[in-house]
């Protein structure tokens, strides 16, 4: 689990001292001198870092020599509309400032400290408090975005499926479904990646593998990842799991939803054995398109794989 943090002050000296405390207390620093550096560098690592702490004073831009007074507002300000839930500390050196900012801030929300040896410590018990709900932030977060990207419906990187073996039907276990997961998958990696979400229906309402997948007999999630593990390997081989991110399960408004995110296109081209109803089962070749997988063959499939791969 990521234990890192990101301090933005634009004193060199103390950047220095901070690092030595914080390795000492098992914690790796990212670093920024401005509120310029900090919307550039927390887009990249909001969901690694532990808290985000602010100098009091700092700089605006980098380009700017003397420390601004309305520096703390204006990152309070933009941490408040991107990024609400991440925890944020604030350090003085200027007792005035630290007069000010008492009168200003709730403090409450926003935790300030003096530069000092005994309040440094403070910070750091109150860093690990905050580490512990890490994982719970992190979360929460991602349940939200996930709720976010629900909304938008299916498209080129997004494929929405209510079950993975369970039809909704019969309401009967089904294992020729997981066909329509399993061809998904290997079109986002002959193409540039997607990510297939098990549990919510293709006009995007949420119906949850508590009403599928988990009435067979993978009805928890670590049977769940074993079965999807071995078809992977069954039907892709071994080597193909380095292109799956781990395989997430998110509550979504009291809903179980499974997310398979395909990194990106495979080194070589994936084929599936597809067995039509009436004829041989053969390898399957498909390609992602704006919102739903296309089988190629013949020409088709040869100029395809020509220039792609």
């Amino acid at each position: 689990m990521s234990k890192s943090i990101l301090l933005i002050d634009d004193k060199e000296e103390f950047k220095e001292d901070f690092k030595i405390k914080a390795q000492s207390k098992g914690y790796a620093l990212a670093y920024g001198k401005s509120l310029e550096e900090l919307k550039t560098i927390l887009p990249r690592i909001h969901k690694e870092i532990v808290a985000v702490i602010l100098d009091i004073k700092c700089l605006i831009r980098n380009d700017q020599k003397i420390e601004k007074p309305d520096f703390i507002g204006a990152t309070l300000n933009y941490l408040n509309q991107d990024y609400p839930d991440l925890p944020r500390l604030i350090l003085t050196g200027d007792e005035k400032a630290l007069d000010a900012a008492k009168m200003l801030f709730n403090t409450d929300t926003e935790i300030i400290y003096k530069k000092v040896p005994n309040e440094i410590d403070k910070l750091f018990a109150k860093l690990d408090e905050y580490y512990e709900d890490f994982p719970r932030r992190i979360l929460t977060l991602e349940e939200r975005e996930v709720d976010s990207i629900i909304k938008k419906g299916e498209g080129k990187y997004l494929e929405f499926k209510s079950s993975f073996q369970f039809c909704t039907k019969s309401q009967t276990l089904k294992k020729s479904l997981r066909f329509e997961v399993l061809k998904n998958i290997a079109a986002f990696s002959n193409t540039d990646g997607g990510a297939v979400l098990i549990g919510v229906k293709d006009n995007g309402d949420i119906i949850g593998l508590e009403e599928t997948d988990f009435r067979t007999k993978q009805n928890t999630i670590d049977s769940y990842k074993l079965l999807f593990d071995d078809l992977i390997e069954s039907n892709f081989g071994n080597g193909f799991h380095k292109n799956l991110s781990d395989m997430k399960f998110y509550n979504i408004k009291g809903k179980t939803i499974c997310y398979v995110q395909v990194q990106s296109r495979y080194h070589r081209p994936i084929t599936i054995s597809k067995k039509p109803k009436n004829g041989k089962a053969y390898d399957a070749f498909f390609i992602r398109r704006l919102a739903s997988a296309k089988e190629l063959s013949g020409e088709e499939m040869k100029e395809y794989i020509s220039n792609h791969f």
